[in-house]
């Protein structure tokens, strides 16, 4: 028994190699195989050609021809099997079907000049002859292919042209802080001013504090200059001295009035300054505060931002 299982293992083993083998053929091979034979594949094709061997070329130009296989990518290949295969037709006298082979190989491939030292004379010229029929053709589609080209060089130089607007954009938002500020209807009602100051009418905030301070200063100067006159009337009239009492009299009233005068254009400008700024009421502001764009710094924990967001 232990002989037959000594025996029972080495071919164990081959299966398993012979399994694993097949396991990476299957999953690995047909694709990078399938692409390194396309090419020589090609070249065997064409030297079926030149060996004159036209059955043999067609068929293996068909089969890398074969939408279905796809195992031949490259364009410049796939206009070299065409033509080969067109060159084929030719030599085995159909050149119909050869037409219509150079005739797709060149709306693909309007550029394409064939290898004149490996194809023969006779499919040259029937190349030549399907490419001066299509030349109009030709022409179009080298012009729509030229333009998509510039198309796509315009959009590439477009996209580099705003790369620095973008940076410039990002650092901007990056740097700037927008702050909100929420105005009062209450603070509105504030003398001197303050209504505008708040809704960012600076112009009209000082020329409303000037005037309404100018207005107060000048009723306290009066009301200030009328106490002091019937306080030296009162005076006078102790010493007897009436004349002089009414004169003081008189500079009082006078000085009265135009406190009262002074202090009733007060109310009135303060009035004016508040219905203004209630009519012209600002919600809010914005304002745009400066920060330090963030920096990345390094550390043993690892890369990280600073800066104050």
């Amino acid at each position: 028994m232990d002989g037959w299982r000594a025996s029972l293992a080495p071919r164990k083993a081959t299966l398993r190699s012979i399994s694993s083998a097949a396991l990476v053929a299957l999953f690995l091979g047909p694709a990078g195989i399938a692409r390194a034979d396309a090419v020589g594949d090609l070249e065997k094709g064409y030297s079926a050609y030149a060996a004159r061997k036209y059955a043999e070329a067609e068929t293996r130009l068909r089969a890398l021809l074969d939408a279905s296989s796809g195992e031949l990518n490259d364009p410049d290949k796939l206009a070299d099997a065409r033509m080969y295969l067109g060159a084929v037709l030719v030599a085995e006298g159909r050149k119909d079907e050869a037409s219509g082979i150079f005739e797709t190989l060149l709306k693909e491939k309007p550029d394409y000049d064939p290898d004149r030292l490996r194809i023969q004379l006779e499919a040259i010229d029937a190349f030549i002859d399907v490419k001066t029929r299509l030349r109009a053709e030709l022409e179009k589609i080298q012009q729509e292919e030229a333009q998509r080209k510039q198309a796509a060089r315009a959009r590439e130089e477009l996209e580099r042209q705003k790369t620095p607007l973008r940076l410039a954009m990002l650092e901007k938002l990056a740097t700037e802080e927008h702050v909100v500020e929420h105005n009062s209807r209450w603070r509105a009602l504030v003398p001197f001013g303050v209504g505008q100051f708040q809704n960012g009418q600076d112009g009209w905030g000082w020329i409303f504090f000037s005037s309404e301070a100018l207005l107060a200063v000048g009723s306290v100067v009066g009301a200030a200059v009328s106490l002091y006159e019937s306080g030296q009337e009162n005076d006078a009239l102790t010493l007897n001295q009436r004349a002089t009492a009414t004169a003081y009299r008189s500079t009082a009233n006078n000085a009265a009035i135009g406190g009262d005068l002074l202090a009733g254009g007060f109310f009135l400008t303060a009035i004016i300054g508040a219905v203004h700024a209630e009519l012209t009421f600002v919600p809010e502001i914005v304002h745009v505060r400066k920060r330090d764009l963030p920096r990345l710094s390094f550390s043993p924990g690892g890369l990280g931002l600073t800066g104050r967001f």
